[in-house]
């Protein structure tokens, strides 16, 4: 039974595979570590489509949208699958896909909390605009999750 349990917040970015190797180069070693890439995605809406040209259009920008989310989910696939080539028990490596209920930041604290992590790797592109209108994701799971070790990774 792994001791040490990672998360891993994945949004398909270069900063993200810098915290896989960071992953790899820090717990590659250790049976022990259970990692968990996390990705949460806005959901798309179920819509009944009638036989009109507008509907149409929309019925194939929906399909678009589908098509890139099951590719974005193989990606993340494909980062697990590096950590297992990597040397991590295939058992101890795990990704969780799933439909954004609040925003990215409460979603990764959530997860945090209700399965127990010990260590929460986040990564970190600073950007201006943004920063200046919101609080950055890193520092709202940083001041929730006090007492947890956390790396950022940039």
């Amino acid at each position: 039974m792994a001791t040490l349990k990672i998360l891993v917040p994945y949004n398909f970015t270069g900063n993200d595979e810098k915290a896989i190797d960071f992953v790899i180069d820090r717990y590659g070693r250790s049976a022990e570590a259970e990692i968990t890439l996390f990705h949460t995605h806005a959901p798309l809406p179920n819509v009944d489509i009638p036989d009109k040209t507008v509907m149409t259009r929309l019925s194939a920008n929906l399909s678009y949208l589908r098509q890139r989310l099951s590719e974005r989910e193989q990606a993340l696939v494909a980062a697990a699958e590096r950590l297992v080539a990597a040397g991590f028990p295939e058992d101890n490596v795990d990704w969780i896909f799933k439909p954004r209920q609040r925003e990215p930041a409460l979603e990764i604290i959530e997860q945090a909390q209700k399965h127990r992590y010990s260590t929460i790797i986040l990564n970190h592109h600073p950007s201006k605009v943004r920063k200046f209108f919101t609080a950055s994701i890193s520092k709202k799971v940083a001041q929730a999750l006090r007492g947890m070790e956390l790396h950022i990774v940039g």
